[in-house]
């Protein structure tokens, strides 16, 4: 009997990921680990999801083989999309478990329940989202689940993007693994020290930047006249290299970012799934002083866009979609495909969802703390997210246990704090 929910091909870049976590054994998703003061119900849950893939059925679909190509194919199996746990710490358990699209929906949730809070994750495969529709389902998703909580309707999920995100944020969540840039000439820039460039275990150290701290930091962005999401992006180029220095690993100051790129203009229909973003990599000399670098981050990427240098990549590669997948997965994962860059880095924009979260539950839901983790490259071994939020920076640092160690991650994470403002403190709260 064939299925009444439509298929839809992968695109190259979609394909990408998929064939990455199958060859190198990286884990290729991303997720966001919720606190909320407040108690859920299963079944809020699978409402929502059941909303959700009536809008987009792929995050409940599985892949099928073409004959040339892949598909999301077959009914959405919501069943699968929703699990409960018993212990919060089945939630870091279940974020180094991989998701193999080709068996299990690429969009899950797991929420573990408590008297009077609930802990609850979200997580989806790279090849149905991006880091830019990540942050948009699963924010939507959260207040969709605070209006029921509230006792009214969640409404009907939107055609597109919200204003959240922008048609050149550099967003979420999320940090792109790239698809081959054999026509990118990117100068020698140093790797970052890691003890193995091996699949492991995701950890996320956290950092906060608050109070006076957070107004030092927005002044000297404003001084300066460069935007708050390249200071921070300069602080992680420093604190590479000293990072570097102190391992004796490179006294290469040259440091590489890449980040993402929107390719959606703004509202537009239908792509909030998908991979819709594209790399540019931009390099910081980490020996100038803060302000200079964060300028000249940003010029490079400005200059870039303007010559549509990120467009090059999600055109050239497109034919690629409809070879046979064996082919593809030789021929997609390569050398040139596995970390051009020293690092990625992914700013947050997320100013107003707490209060959200409030509003739409009428006080039956608060979020206490939300924790974002993204993929990391084979030979890069930490990424990192900054969320903005109104009052405050959240510094997300995102390592593989094989890479970084849990106890040195806290080393790097102090000497990204400590570049970003030197007042600010090891905050060991949100290490996990």
């Amino acid at each position: 009997m064939r299925s009444s929910a439509p298929s839809r091909g992968l695109t190259q870049v979609d394909a990408f990921f998929v064939a990455y976590q199958e060859r190198m054994g990286i884990l290729m998703q991303m997720g966001a680990e919720i606190e909320l003061r407040g108690t859920l119900q299963l079944g809020d849950l699978t409402q929502i999801v059941e909303r959700l893939v009536t809008r987009w059925p792929q995050l409940g679909q599985r892949i099928r083989r073409r004959l040339f190509g892949l598909e999301w194919s077959g009914e959405p199996a919501v069943g699968r999309m929703v699990s409960q746990g018993a212990d919060r710490r089945e939630i870091v358990a279940w974020r180094d478990t991989p998701i193999d699209p080709f068996t299990a929906p690429p969009f899950q949730v797991l929420f573990v329940p408590g008297r009077s809070h609930t802990d609850l994750a979200f997580r989806a495969h790279h090849a149905v989202v991006d880091g830019e529709s990540f942050s948009y389902l699963s924010a939507e998703a959260l207040l969709a689940l605070a209006a029921v909580r509230g006792g009214g309707h969640s409404g009907p999920w939107p055609d597109a993007l919200s204003h959240r995100i922008g048609w050149r944020s550099i967003s979420h969540v999320s940090r792109q693994l790239r698809w081959p840039r054999r026509d990118v000439r990117v100068a020698p820039s140093a790797r970052l020290w890691v003890h193995a460039a091996s699949a492991g275990g995701i950890r996320v150290v956290e950092r906060a930047v608050t109070g006076e701290d957070f107004d030092a930091v927005k002044t000297r962005s404003a001084r300066s006249r460069t935007a708050l999401p390249w200071i921070c992006a300069a602080a992680w180029v420093r604190a590479i290299h000293r990072w570097n220095r102190a391992h004796g690993e490179s006294l290469e100051p040259r440091i590489s970012l890449e980040v993402p790129v929107s390719l959606r203009r703004h509202r537009q229909r239908g792509y909030a799934v998908g991979n819709y973003l594209s790399p540019l990599v931009v390099l910081g000399d980490a020996v100038q002083p803060l302000e200079v670098i964060a300028d000249s981050l940003w010029r490079q990427l400005r200059s870039a866009v303007r010559h549509g240098v990120h467009l090059r990549m999600p055109i050239l590669t497109a034919p690629a979609r409809h070879l046979p997948w064996g082919l593809f997965r030789r021929w997609a994962i390569n050398t040139a495909t596995t970390g051009v860059a020293t690092s990625h880095f992914t700013w947050l924009p997320q100013p107003d969802l707490a209060e959200e979260v409030r509003e739409r539950s009428r006080g039956a839901l608060e979020l206490e703390r939300q924790q974002i983790y993204t993929p990391v490259c084979l030979h890069m071994g930490a990424t990192l997210c900054v969320v903005a939020w109104h009052d405050r920076l959240q510094l997300l640092v995102s390592h593989r246990e094989t890479a970084v160690r849990s106890d040195e991650a806290e080393t790097l994470g102090d000497l990204l704090a400590a570049e970003l403002a030197g007042s600010i403190v090891r905050q060991p709260v949100g290490v996990s």
